[in-house]
Parts: structure tokens; C-alpha cells; sequence
């Protein structure tokens, strides 16, 4: 067992060092935002919500009267 209770890595273990920009994600890597695929099916989902929305508020104003 390792003699601190608080040490994660076990006996001998060492932890990977790793810079502070790696941890952050980093200059290289993924473009840092959704793909633009993404965004356009965020919009069309958003739209379609909207209309399915507006509609039921219309059904409901004309359950009203």
C-alpha cells in the first residue's frame, strides 16, 4: 500500500508530466468549436422546434375562442 493515503498512483507509480496547453486542449488539435455540420443541424433542429412551438401555441389560442 502506499504511504500516503492522499497518493492516487499507487506504489512506484509516476504521473505523466504533461504542459500546462496540453491540459487546456492546446494550439494543435480539433479547431477548438462544433463542425459546420454540426451547427447546421443545431439550426434546423432549432427551426423545426420553433414551428412545432408556434403551432401548438396557435392550436391553443384557437381552442380558446
Amino acid at each position: 500500500m502506499a504511504k500516503n493515503s492522499d497518493n492516487l498512483l499507487g506504489m512506484g507509480g509516476q504521473r505523466a508530466t504533461v504542459s500546462r496547453s496540453a491540459l487546456r486542449g492546446g494550439k494543435g488539435g480539433a479547431g477548438g468549436g462544433p463542425s459546420e455540420e454540426a451547427r447546421e443541424r443545431r439550426q434546423e433542429l432549432l427551426s423545426k422546434l420553433r414551428e412545432r412551438q408556434s403551432a401548438q401555441v396557435a392550436e391553443g389560442a384557437e381552442a380558446q375562442s
